[in-house]
């Protein structure tokens, strides 16, 4: 991920259920932290009713899907959990 925090990414936009949730904790501390500035940052700016100067939105190349990895990673064991508990 890049080192400046852009607007919101695809990513900063799903829905936290305990998967969600579980995939976050597990994020570097650094990806965490600019997931924070970003959401913080839009909240701001729509409290304000401004909109994110257009230098600094994301660009499509730089919406990297940051969270998946650990995502599936999280549902995978999930899954593998629940079978286990059917035997």
């Amino acid at each position: 991920m890049a080192s400046r925090a852009p607007g919101l990414m695809r990513d900063d936009t799903i829905h936290e259920d305990s998967d969600v949730k579980e995939a976050l904790r597990r994020l570097p501390e650094k990806e965490y932290n600019d997931r924070i500035f970003r959401i913080k940052r839009a909240l701001d700016l729509s409290m304000k009713m401004q909109i994110l100067p257009k230098d600094q939105w994301t660009k499509y190349e730089e919406d990297v899907s940051y969270l998946s990895p650990y995502l599936n990673e999280v549902i995978r064991e999930r899954n593998e959990k629940e079978e286990w508990m059917k035997k």
